[in-house]
This record gives structure tokens, C-alpha cells and sequence, in this order.
């Protein structure tokens, strides 16, 4: 498949950022939470969370995988979607051509139908879950990191490096030399 297989469109050709943002607080208009949120976001959030919710795809621009629009970005403007403002963006891998022809895979963005009821009946409830989910996995990953210095440094050692840490000290480089 070649680019012009998916001429891709630009988010903005359909929801300009103040059409964008006005979708979306008629999306929320009964939940205050979620429309101080929606506040907060950027131009470029605020057009590829309405085109989201409005059962379209997404995907980095200039690929050539079929989706609803392509974003500068893409990545970069899910991410905070998903990580800072809680929202639940799905996505899956698709395979597709680089531009020199090797194969390679590209993420699609969505949101599923059942996240957007949610979403809609709901939203201080979904962010909440989400948010507690990713302090969790935060949490355990901190966890295996300790577990990883535990096992390299010791417990005294660890406790040193804590110490220093608190105390806003540099600790030596012990690879130096």
C-alpha cells in the first residue's frame, strides 16, 4: 500500500479547537470534574480527545495504516491524554511500510465504545480508576527497582544511598576510575 491508499486527514479539518472543545463540554455538561479538565487541555488534546469520542482513530501522521486522521505526534498527545488527564485511550499495533519499505508497526489510537459510556454516565469515576491503577503500577515498579538495588548494593548499601538521596548529596560514581 502506498500513502495515497490513506490520505490521511488532518484532526483539525473537522474539529477546529473551538467546535472541538464546544463537543466536549456538551460531552460533559453534567459532570463540573471533567469540564475543568477539559479546561486544561491544549488545542491539539482538545481536537484529537473530541474526534476520540466521536469513534474516530488516530494515528501518527504520515503513516500508511488506515485511520480517521493522522497528528503530529500522535504518541506524544495520546500519552498525555492517557497519563496526565486519566482518559482511557486504547490502541492496537498495526503493521505497515516504512518509508524506505521495510515492515514495520504503528500504533492506532481509540477510545472503545464502552469507555465513552463510561465516560460519558461517569468520568470522575473512570479517571479515578485510572489514576489509582497507574499509581499501583508506579508502585510496583518502584518496588522492583528496590528490589534490583537490594540485590546489587545490599540493604546497608541501599540505606546509604537513601540517606545521601534525602540529604541531597551527589553519590559517588563507584564505576569511576
Amino acid at each position: 500500500m502506498t500513502a495515497k491508499d490513506f490520505n490521511q486527514r488532518k484532526v483539525t479539518d473537522d474539529y477546529a479547537p473551538d467546535q472541538a472543545r464546544q463537543k466536549l463540554t456538551t460531552f460533559f455538561e453534567n459532570h463540573p470534574a471533567a469540564l475543568e479538565t477539559v479546561q486544561t487541555l491544549n488545542r491539539t488534546q482538545v481536537c484529537v480527545l473530541a474526534a476520540l469520542l466521536d469513534d474516530k482513530s488516530i494515528t501518527t501522521s504520515g503513516y500508511t495504516i488506515p485511520a480517521d486522521y493522522g497528528v503530529k505526534r500522535a504518541s506524544a498527545v495520546i500519552h498525555a491524554l492517557d497519563k496526565e488527564y486519566s482518559f482511557p485511550i486504547s490502541s492496537r499495533r498495526v503493521e505497515t511500510e516504512s518509508d524506505v519499505g521495510n515492515r514495520t508497526k504503528q500504533s492506532l489510537f481509540f477510545i472503545t465504545q464502552e469507555d465513552q459510556e463510561r465516560l460519558q454516565a461517569e468520568p470522575e469515576v473512570v479517571f479515578k480508576e485510572r489514576h489509582d491503577n497507574a499509581c499501583r503500577k508506579k508502585e510496583s515498579q518502584a518496588q522492583k527497582e528496590i528490589k534490583r538495588l537490594v540485590k546489587e548494593y545490599g540493604e546497608d548499601g541501599v540505606r546509604e544511598l537513601l540517606e545521601r538521596a534525602a540529604n541531597d548529596e551527589a553519590a559517588p560514581d563507584s564505576n569511576a576510575g
